[in-house]
């Protein structure tokens, strides 16, 4: 990885420029002779950081068994292009665990409660709980009322008295005739029916005192317990049914839907163990199974891909990172695929670095413009991230330059004649330099061949000038919108 030399260093190149051209005047007599003419041309510098990775698909799945059977049905077939939810293979259900099977039962069951809490049924469920909660409640309301106190009022017990009286009248008689008729047969059918009519009015007797003395009793202490515990118990259950009345008065209610909902989902889930299904749109790219094979559970089976968004991670250090933003666009290269090249940008920068060999190195994904399926995954791919805008930048021959107490300058030709034109010059790049200064592209400038000499040597300028690149060649920068002029700088 490599970080490209930012436009802000020409500066530094101009200055050190400067430097070794005044060293080498310092003590020499410049002589400088014409040398025909050259042009002013224009580039884009652009900084950049250069680094690589593999290239991954932003989704990629190993599905596996969730349980053991024997394959009964593939579906697919390497290359195929499936959907979110398509079953891509299937099990026999006859050769699963058995609590894989009773899914299919639980499904079922599962499905008709949740048909049910959709439906109204259960409001009128809830209805007729409430009702018949209501009429316990009273009775057992009515009991307790009945604690210390008679359980017949006097109206009742004056009635059942009177009917006592009376049937107590109507067994004398029925005796009466039976003594009369005592000396007959005993299969005499008088008889028979006096004796009948006899334990009749004894039986009414018996009853209306039973009834007259339950009226004229109170509850026992024994009684009265059961009495208000079975009070407190109907009011509970009618509390329950009326709130479950009103959780379902208006209708299905959500929460039971939901409840009904996730049964179904867990069931499904059971009977999905048998298939394996596609989580997400993509292509099938390896297929581990054929019908009739024995697989385990957690058994590897098919692996799709998503090609849809492909990134590359890069590590980026600690020097260069500070330069990278989220929305940088990058240029990506594969070493596989020479010739081919694509773009990208940046979408995510991992604030918390790494420390490997006391250097720090920051994790950067470069998400692909546009997914090429013929692009491998896994490919090593070369990462060139743009750090700035394009910043033109002028150039002139080297020889155009020249420079005296009042500084560097160039000598431009017009349709009016020459004149001088002060400039800054930069990083030296082949036959031409950078220079800052008020020209433009495609100025007609005027070139030299420049000597010094003196008492102890003899060397040519242009010597100097070759040997002060600073930072070397123009690998600093991409360059763009054409390339400066080689061969000296002359017009081809």
């Amino acid at each position: 990885m490599s970080h490209k030399p930012q436009s802000l260093l020409l500066a530094a190149f101009s200055i050190v420029a400067i430097s070794s051209l005044l060293a080498g005047c310092a003590k020499n007599t410049k002589v400088s002779a014409e040398a025909g003419t050259g042009i002013v041309t224009e580039s884009t510098l652009t900084d950049t950081v250069d680094s690589s990775g593999s290239v991954q698909a932003d989704q990629v799945a190993t599905l596996t068994w969730d349980t053991s059977g024997v394959v009964s049905v593939v579906n697919v077939q390497t290359g195929d292009f499936v959907k979110n939810g398509d079953v891509l293979i299937e099990l026999d259900s006859t050769t699963v665990p058995a609590e894989v099977i009773q899914g299919y039962v639980d499904l079922a069951e599962a499905k008709l409660a949740l048909e049910d809490a959709k439906s109204n049924s259960s409001t009128a469920r809830a209805a007729v709980a409430l009702a018949e909660a209501k009429a316990a409640y009273e009775d057992a309301l009515g009991d307790y009322y009945q604690i210390g106190v008679s359980y017949g009022d006097k109206s009742d017990i004056a009635e059942i008295e009177a009917a006592l009286n009376i049937a107590e009248i109507q067994l004398k008689q029925a005796n009466k005739r039976l003594t009369n008729l005592s000396s007959l047969a005993d299969d005499n059918l008088q008889k028979a029916q006096a004796v009948q009519n006899v334990l009749n009015c004894q039986e009414t007797v018996n009853e209306l005192k039973t009834t007259l003395n339950y009226y004229k009793s109170t509850p026992d202490p024994l009684d009265e317990e059961t009495i208000k515990a079975n009070l407190e118990l109907a009011k509970a259950e009618l509390e329950s049914a009326q709130r479950e009345y009103d959780r379902v008065k208006d209708g299905p209610n959500a929460d039971d839907i939901a409840v009904a909902q996730a049964a179904v989902d867990a069931a499904q889930a059971t009977v999905n163990r048998m298939k394996i299904i596609a989580p997400f749109d993509g292509e099938v790219i390896v297929i581990y199974n054929q019908v009739g094979d024995q697989v385990s559970q957690g058994e590897s089976s098919v692996i799709l891909v998503n090609r849809d968004k492909m990134y590359v991670e890069v590590s980026i250090d600690e020097t260069s990172i500070a330069n990278i933003k989220v929305g940088d666009s990058a240029t990506i290269s594969f070493d596989a695929f020479p010739g081919k090249e694509t773009t990208g940008k940046v979408t995510f920068i991992n604030p918390i670095g790494s420390s490997s060999s006391g250097v720090v190195n920051y994790t950067v994904r470069v998400e692909l413009d546009k997914a090429d399926p013929s692009i491998l995954i896994g490919a090593t791919a070369s990462i060139t991230i743009q750090t700035g805008d394009p910043e033109s930048i002028l150039f002139v021959p080297i020889e155009a330059v020249q420079s005296d107490a009042q500084g560097e300058y160039v000598i431009r030709i017009t349709n009016d004649g020459e004149e001088r034109v002060s400039v800054v010059s930069g990083q030296i790049v082949d036959d031409t330099v950078v220079v800052d200064g008020d020209l433009k592209a495609g100025d007609i400038v005027k070139l030299f061949t420049s000597t010094s000499s003196s008492d102890e040597e003899t060397t040519e300028t242009q010597s100097s000038r070759d040997n002060f690149i600073p930072g070397g060649s123009f690998n600093g920068g991409n360059m763009g919108g054409g390339n400066p002029p080689s061969g000296g700088g002359m017009m081809p």
